[in-house]
């Protein structure tokens, strides 16, 4: 569906559309190791920024 949209106008999906499905090789260790610093798990990096939005009324919460 994302190639489909990106094929007939949507400019913006033309620049990933080779993402989906795709493997990245790079990992985070080379700026961790020097700095001992992980990085936060995605899924609790997407629900803070979801949190933050809400908070600041830049979109509304389910239900609301």
């Amino acid at each position: 569906m994302v190639r489909l949209a990106a094929r007939f106008g949507d400019a913006q999906l033309r620049e990933i559309v080779p993402a989906p499905g795709r493997r990245n090789r790079h990992t985070t260790e080379k700026a961790a190791r020097p700095l001992d610093r992980r990085p936060r798990p995605a899924g609790e990096t997407v629900l803070d920024c979801a949190r933050s939005l809400i908070g600041h009324g830049a979109v509304r919460g389910v239900g609301a």
